[in-house]
């Protein structure tokens, strides 16, 4: 025979609910979910739950993107073709970068956007 033993909870305030997961958790009952409309500050550790890496992911991939765009302008307007266009300098990276940040910042945040999608399908295993 299964001694399988579900219990629902209803909560209309967070404290309760917070405080209630901490006695819970202290009598060593394994909580699955808690659905929430809202983020409660604290349930993530009340519930016992390991801090994500997914932000520091996220840096790492805006951070390619960033290079991926430095390069890329350094290569165009530097070496392969460098033109004057509307009187910005070609001579050296440093004096073209502040006609190209926007560019910079979409490739920051493509890439970020991206490749964390990617990551997100890894990890769901999809």
């Amino acid at each position: 025979m299964n001694n399988k033993t579900t219990i629902y909870g209803i909560f209309d305030d967070e404290e309760i609910l917070l405080s209630s997961v901490k006695e819970i958790r202290s009598n060593d009952i394994n909580i699955k979910e808690v659905y929430s409309p809202f983020p409660i500050h604290g349930l993530d550790t009340a519930l016992g739950l390991k801090e994500t890496r997914l932000g520091i992911a996220s840096f790492i991939y805006g951070c390619i993107g960033l290079l991926f765009a430095a390069v890329l302008i350094n290569y165009i307007m530097i070496w392969n073709w460098p033109q004057n266009i509307g009187g910005k300098p070609n001579w050296t990276f440093y004096h073209n970068m502040p006609a190209f940040v926007p560019i910079m910042f979409e490739c920051t945040v493509m890439f970020a956007a991206h490749l964390m999608s990617i990551t997100y399908l890894i990890r769901c295993g999809l």
